[in-house]
C-alpha cells in the first residue's frame, strides 16, 4: 500500500513539474506581446483618439529623430553638371510658396552650371503626367518635382525610370519610392514646437484652450504637424476646441473659416495655423473682430508679410519651412546623380525653427529665413 501511495505522489510531482514547464516557455510570448502594442494603439489613434496617439509618439519621436538626416550635413563634393539639363516639374506658380521652390532650382543650376526648364501641371495629376512626358521626349538629365499630390508620382518616377532618369522630390512626398531622394521637412517637430509655444501663449492669455486651421488631413505632413501639436497640448493640460481644414489653402477660405471658429468657440485664446494664408487670414480677422492681442497666432511656412508681423508683435510665431531650400537641395541632390554620386540619404530633412518676435534677427533664424523666401520677395 505504501509503494502504491508513493507512486502517486511521485506521479503527482512529475506532473506538477510538467505544468511550471509549460508555464515556463509560455513567458517569451507573453513578453513579446507589450512590443506589438504601440502598433495597435497608433492605427485608431490616428484617427479618433488625439490623446492616445500622442503617448506613443512620445516615446517614438526621440528614435526616429535620431535617424533623420538635415540639409547641413550635405556634401556637395565631386558634383560636375556644367551644361547638364534638368526639368524642374510645378504643382502649380499661382502661390508663392511654389515659385519660392522654383527659385531654389534656379539657384543651383546658376551655381553649378546647368540649365533647366519649369513645367507646370496646373494643379492636374493628367498635366503633370504629360510634363513628365515631355520631359522624357526632351532628353533631361533629372526632374526635380514637387508632385501635385503624393499618389500622383508613379506617373513621373515610372516614366522617368525606365528612361534612366533620375527624380528628386522636393516637398509633398510619394507613395512609391522609386525616386533618388526626396527633401522633406520636420513636420512633427514643427507641430510640437509651434503648439508648446502656443500653449504658453494661450495660457498667457488667461485661457486653456485653442482652435487649428489645418491642411487637409490626408496628407502626410499635415497629419506629422497634428501629431506634434496634439502632444504639445497634451502636456500643457491645453485643449483643442476644433479642428478645421482648408478646401484650397486660399486666404478667401481661410478667413471664412477663421470666422467660424471665432464664433463657435469665443473661450479659445489661441488659433494654430498649419499653413501660410491661415496666418495672415487670422491677423485680418483679429483686427476686425477687436480681438488683436487677446487670442494668439502661430503660423507656419513663412513670408515677408509674415515676418512683418512678428516683428510689429501681431504674430505671436511662426514654424519655417525652406520652400527655396527645399528646391535648391533637391536640384544638389538631383546633379549628384547625374554625377554618379550617391545621394546623401533617401529621405533629407531641412530645418523648420520656431520665429518669434525675439528671436528673429538671431544669426541662425536669419540664415534660414534666407533659403525660405527669395531676398526679391521681401525684407527678413
Amino acid at each position: 500500500m505504501k509503494k502504491i501511495i508513493a507512486l502517486a505522489l511521485a506521479l503527482i510531482m512529475v506532473l506538477a513539474l510538467a505544468a511550471c514547464g509549460s508555464s515556463t516557455t509560455a513567458a517569451p510570448a507573453a513578453t513579446e506581446a507589450p512590443a506589438a502594442a504601440p502598433a495597435e494603439e497608433a492605427a485608431p489613434a490616428e484617427e479618433a483618439a488625439p490623446a492616445e496617439e500622442a503617448a506613443p509618439a512620445e516615446e517614438a519621436a526621440p528614435a526616429e529623430e535620431a535617424e533623420l538626416f538635415y540639409t547641413d550635413d550635405i556634401s556637395k563634393d565631386g558634383i560636375s553638371v556644367e551644361g547638364k539639363k534638368i526639368v524642374y516639374l510645378a504643382p502649380s506658380l499661382d502661390i508663392e510658396y511654389w515659385q519660392w521652390v522654383e527659385d531654389g532650382v534656379r539657384m543651383a543650376c546658376e551655381e553649378f552650371g546647368a540649365t533647366y526648364t519649369t513645367l507646370v501641371a496646373e494643379n492636374s495629376d493628367a498635366k503633370q503626367a504629360n510634363n513628365a512626358e515631355t520631359a522624357v521626349t526632351m532628353g533631361v538629365d533629372a526632374v526635380v518635382l514637387s508632385p501635385v499630390s503624393s499618389t500622383s508620382c508613379a506617373s513621373v518616377l515610372d516614366p522617368c525610370e525606365d528612361e534612366g532618369i533620375p527624380v528628386t522630390i522636393a516637398a509633398i512626398g510619394s507613395t512609391t519610392d522609386n525616386y533618388f531622394c526626396f527633401i522633406s521637412a520636420d513636420d512633427y517637430s514643427s507641430g510640437y514646437d509651434a503648439g508648446t509655444y502656443l500653449c504658453q501663449q494661450a495660457k498667457a492669455l488667461g485661457g486653456d484652450s485653442i482652435v487649428v486651421i489645418s491642411l487637409p488631413l490626408d496628407r502626410d505632413n499635415a497629419k506629422a504637424k497634428m501629431a506634434g501639436l496634439e502632444l504639445a497640448c497634451q502636456e500643457n493640460g491645453v485643449t483643442i476646441a476644433q479642428v478645421s481644414q482648408t478646401k484650397d489653402l486660399t486666404v478667401s477660405d481661410s478667413t471664412n473659416i477663421c470666422n467660424d471658429l471665432l464664433t463657435a468657440h469665443p473661450e479659445a485664446t489661441g488659433i494654430y495655423c498649419m499653413y501660410e494664408q491661415a496666418g495672415l487670414a487670422a491677423v485680418d480677422c483679429l483686427d476686425i473682430a477687436g480681438l488683436t492681442g487677446k487670442i494668439a497666432i502661430v503660423s507656419s511656412d513663412g513670408s515677408p508679410q509674415s515676418t512683418k508681423y512678428m516683428r510689429e508683435g501681431l504674430m505671436a510665431g511662426q514654424v519655417v519651412q525652406e520652400a527655396v531650400g527645399q528646391g535648391y537641395w533637391a536640384a544638389v541632390e538631383a546633379f549628384k546623380a547625374i554625377s554618379g554620386l550617391e545621394a546623401d540619404a533617401k529621405v533629407i530633412q531641412t530645418p523648420e525653427p520656431l520665429v518669434t518676435g525675439d528671436n528673429i534677427d538671431d544669426p541662425a533664424i536669419q540664415e534660414v529665413l534666407k533659403l525660405t523666401y527669395p531676398a526679391s520677395a521681401g525684407d527678413y
